[in-house]
C-alpha cells in the first residue's frame, strides 16, 4: 500500500472536520481523544488509514436518539397505527399528549430488545430516553395486566439480525405475532439485518429511525475498485494492509473489520456495535503499552 500525494491535505481537511463537530457539540467526544487516538499510529499509512474510518465515521449522539424517536413517534409510527390499528392517533397535538399521560396504554405498550440473562444496557439506553416523550412507567409491557392491541420494540442497533432473533425466541415472538401487532423500532437498521429478520419475521413490522445500507461499508465494492476517495489504492491494498495492523497492535482482537466483515464506522454516544471495526474501540495493545481508546465498545 502506498501513501497518497494528498494525504497531509487529507489530514488537515479531516481534523478540522472533527475539531468543528467536537467543538460545536454535533458529536459528543472530546476533541483531544481523537487525537490522542491517532497518536497510537506509528506510521503514515497506519495514520492514513485511521483517518478514513474518522472521515467515514457515523455517530449518533444521546440528543441525537431523541430528537429520531420524537420524529419517528410523531411521523410513521403515528402513520402506521392510524392506517393499521383502530388506536385514534387524532391529531399530532392531542397524540402527543395522550402519549404523554398514558392514555393509550391500554392498547399500546414498549418494550427494550434485551434478553433476560443480558447485561448489555443498548435497548434498555434508548427506551429510556423515551421518557421525553411518554410516560415510560405506564407504557412498560411488563407491567401490563392485558395484552396490548400493540406492542412497539424498542433498540439501538440491527446489525446482523442474530442478537434480535435470540431476543424474538426469548420473548416468543412468533406466537404473540399472531393476535398482536408488533412493531420494531431500532434507532438505526442495517439492510442486511433488517432483510434477515424480515425472511424469518415477515409479520414483524421494522421501522427504524434511521437506514444504514451496505454501501456505507468502508470496504463495500469489489477488491479491485479504489478504496474511497483514494486514487492510488484498491480496497484489496487497504484490507492486507489492515491485517498487518491486526497482527502488529492485537491480533487477537475480534471483529478487526466488524461482525461478518460489515465494515461500519458506526459509534453511539454509549458505545460501538460489532459491525464497527474494533480498531476504533480497542483497549489496549501489546504492541503499544500506552494505547489510546477512542471509543467504547457498546454494551
Amino acid at each position: 500500500m502506498l501513501l497518497p500525494n494528498n494525504s497531509e491535505a487529507f489530514k488537515i481537511i479531516v481534523i478540522e472536520k472533527i475539531k468543528i463537530y467536537c467543538d460545536t457539540n454535533i458529536w459528543p467526544f472530546e476533541y483531544e481523544q481523537f487525537t490522542a487516538w491517532l497518536n497510537n499510529f506509528d506510521c503514515k499509512i497506519e495514520e492514513y488509514i485511521a483517518l478514513q474510518f474518522l472521515d467515514n465515521l457515523i455517530v449518533r449522539s444521546k440528543e441525537m436518539a431523541k430528537a429520531s424517536y420524537a420524529r419517528l413517534l410523531y411521523g410513521p409510527i403515528r402513520q402506521y397505527l392510524s392506517e393499521n390499528t383502530s388506536i385514534n392517533v387524532e391529531t399530532i397535538p392531542k397524540w402527543k399528549e395522550k402519549l404523554r399521560s398514558g392514555e393509550l396504554s391500554k392498547d399500546l405498550r414498549f418494550c427494550p430488545v434485551k434478553l433476560n440473562s443480558d447485561q448489555g444496557e443498548s435497548g434498555s439506553t434508548i427506551y429510556r430516553m423515551l421518557s421525553t416523550a411518554l410516560d415510560t412507567n405506564r407504557y412498560s409491557l411488563a407491567k401490563a395486566t392485558t395484552p396490548p392491541k400493540v406492542i412497539i420494540l424498542i433498540d439501538d442497533f440491527i446489525g446482523s439480525g442474530e442478537q434480535f432473533i435470540d431476543f424474538a425466541l426469548e420473548f416468543n415472538l412468533e406466537d404473540k405475532i399472531k393476535t398482536t401487532q408488533i412493531i420494531y423500532c431500532p434507532l438505526v437498521g442495517f439492510e442486511i439485518g433488517i432483510n434477515h429478520i424480515s425472511t424469518l419475521y415477515p409479520k414483524l413490522h421494522i421501522l427504524p429511525s434511521e437506514y444504514i445500507l451496505k454501501t456505507d461499508s468502508l470496504f463495500y465494492g469489489d477488491d479491485n475498485e479504489l478504496f474511497k476517495n483514494d486514487q492510488i489504492n484498491t480496497i484489496l491494498d487497504v484490507k492486507n494492509f489492515l491485517i498487518g495492523m491486526h497482527k502488529k497492535y492485537a491480533s487477537k482482537m475480534p471483529y478487526w473489520f466488524g461482525h461478518e466483515f460489515a465494515g461500519l464506522p458506526l459509534a453511539f454516544e454509549w458505545g460501538c456495535p460489532n459491525q464497527t471495526p474494533s480498531l476504533l474501540y480497542m483497549m489496549k495493545s501489546k504492541k503499544n503499552k500506552n494505547w489510546q481508546q477512542l471509543f467504547s465498545r457498546r454494551s
